[in-house]
């Protein structure tokens, strides 16, 4: 059998790791009778997309994003509707996709799991047509969001700096709410619409989502009072959001929100995309290389 053809984009501003480091890691451990690669580094915004578009236009069989969400976000959205499978070593501050599929944190770890991982298709999710990959939300996460990417450091100190910062005085927002099934308005601290389970860090705003099962879920949120705070934080951690009294889940493959503020996050990334927003999922519009131990779903 032939070796993959593959590309290593690496954002050497993502996370905290030491890039050098991580390149000889790659050298050292990536079999060269498995995978004919090559290492690129992103030069600025949207560059991972363009390397990744040019790199299926090729036919390599596998891109590796080695960065964050953000990163994964843009290597992912050159590859949609394409043949060349998307790999993943997460080193950012939240990795939520590379955590939902089980891939490991440790670098080292996710490096030789690319040589028995196996490729399978996950669903791709939009918003106004602008693709995300596992958790876009509005309200409460969307403004951390926008506030986290002005800081000037990276990782997950800095992240929950900017959760705590911002949770004193902000206030709940009024949302319209219409699926194919109807619509209605509702209060919320924040509205999460998830193709995988978490927003990283184990966070599961959506224990129970799959990618592949040609659905988001909607994970409503309502604010609750700081005492609440530890249960409703053991909750999320502990994959039993869905027990809490303020939390409310259903999925659906198409939904539109309507909110005053223009703001929302796309795996974590900050957009302004309007007050009217149209999430819809793509079924099974992406290839993704797994670890064999991933399984879809609840208690993965």
């Amino acid at each position: 059998m032939e070796p993959k053809k593959t590309l290593f984009i690496i954002n050497p501003i993502s996370g905290t790791r030491d890039k050098k480091k991580l390149v000889d890691q790659i050298k050292r451990e990536v079999s060269t009778a498995q995978f004919d690669f090559h290492i690129e580094y992103t030069k600025g915004p949207s560059h991972a997309t363009d390397l990744a578009i040019e790199a299926a236009e090729n036919q390599l069989d596998l891109v590796v994003a080695v960065g964050g969400d953000g990163t994964v976000n843009e290597t992912a959205c050159g590859l949609i509707h394409t043949s060349t499978a998307l790999g993943i070593i997460p080193i950012g501050s939240g990795n939520g996709l590379g955590r939902h599929l089980q891939i490991s944190t440790n670098p080292l770890k996710a490096i030789r799991s690319l040589h028995e991982g196996e490729v399978t298709r996950i669903d791709v999710c939009t918003a106004n047509d602008i693709p995300f990959f596992n958790v876009a939300g509005v309200g409460y996460d969307a403004r951390v969001a926008h506030d986290f990417a002005k800081k000037p450091g990276r990782g997950f100190i800095t992240y929950v700096q900017s959760v705590l910062q911002q949770w004193n005085g902000y206030k709940p927002s009024k949302y319209k709410i219409t699926t194919p099934t109807g619509s209605f308005k509702k209060k919320a601290l924040l509205i999460s619409f998830a193709n995988g389970s978490q927003f990283g860090n184990n966070a599961f705003i959506a224990p129970n989502a799959s990618v592949s099962d040609g659905l988001m879920d909607v994970s409503i949120l309502e604010k609750f009072p700081g005492r609440a705070v530890p249960v409703v934080a053991m909750q999320l951690f502990s994959k039993h959001i869905e027990d809490s009294r303020y939390s409310d889940i259903f999925r659906t493959n198409e939904i539109t929100i309507k909110q005053k503020s223009k703001k929302v996050h796309l795996d974590g990334e900050p957009f302004k995309l309007g007050k009217k927003i149209h999430f819809k999922v793509l079924p099974g519009a992406l290839n993704i290389l797994a670890p064999k131990v991933f399984e879809d779903g609840f208690n993965t």
